[in-house]
């Protein structure tokens, strides 16, 4: 009897061995996955985004004018951009031949100017009120002018903003600064989740500055997957912001941006 119950934890001491073993190599399997990625290899990529808080009312970072009276401090002004797109649609700089979005979008060699700073990088984004065109009418770029306008405004909205290092294969001997070849942007890394923001209020502060690469050009922001909740409105009942924005109608936020050389939030 008692070799029977020696034999018996002795299978059940190795049983327990072999699934903490397997539970401990699937734990590794998946934390290694988290950090492949990039263009080259050396751009880490968070597949699961990085929530951050939102604003306004448990909704947000609390108050700003979105203007640059909100910078504070010594420096030149913060930067700002107007980020008014349709649904379905990122802001991300670029070279476009649309003057919509020309209008709203730097170019990668302007971004170049404004992103780079040695330090400190910080971007908050203040929501707008939604935009309303008409049918017909285009208001910003890439709306579906053949749908109609939500019948029911956002009154909040979320999402999705990527670090993406601006790159030069061949730049200029005599002056650094310039690409003989043309800037381009590297993939998307460092993904944050902006969790929603009510209308007038601005999200918290987004910190990149200790998460980007170093690189010689500067690192832009890149903001997409922005989601509404003009769609469920109309039940009367909790209504997250989960829709994407659809492509009939436009999205309005204010990008600020503080470097090194300018004012602090």
């Amino acid at each position: 009897m008692r070799k029977f119950m020696t034999n018996y934890f002795l299978l059940l001491l190795l049983l327990c061995t072999f699934i903490s073993c397997s539970e401990s190599s699937e734990t590794k399997n998946d934390s290694g996955a988290n950090n492949s990625g990039g263009d080259t290899g050396t751009e880490p990529v968070n597949p699961d985004p990085i929530p951050i808080g939102g604003g306004g009312g448990g909704y947000g970072g609390g108050g700003c004018t979105g203007t640059t009276s909100d910078g504070v401090g010594d420096g030149y002004a913060i930067h700002q951009f107007s980020l008014v797109l349709a649904g379905h649609q990122s802001w991300l700089p670029g070279t476009y031949g649309n003057s919509m979005a020309q209008e709203t979008m730097p170019t990668i060699q302007e971004s170049s100017l404004i992103f780079k700073s040695d330090s400190k990088l910080q971007v908050r984004l203040k929501v707008n009120s939604q935009p309303y065109p008409t049918t017909g009418e285009t208001y910003c770029y890439g709306r579906n002018t053949n749908l109609a306008s939500d019948p029911y405004p956002y009154t909040k909205l979320r999402f999705r903003v990527h670090l993406r290092d601006i790159k030069c294969d061949n730049p200029n001997s005599s002056n650094p600064n310039n690409c003989d070849s043309a800037f381009y942007l590297g993939n998307r890394y460092r993904t944050q989740y902006i969790e929603p923001v009510s209308v007038n209020s601005c999200s918290n502060i987004i910190d990149v500055g200790s998460m980007r690469n170093q690189t010689q050009w500067g690192t832009v922001v890149e903001v997409e997957d922005v989601k509404a909740d003009s769609t469920c409105q109309a039940n009367g009942s909790y209504c997250p912001a989960e829709k994407i924005v659809r492509t009939g109608s436009c999205w309005h936020m204010t990008m600020q941006i503080s470097t090194d050389y300018t004012q602090s939030f």
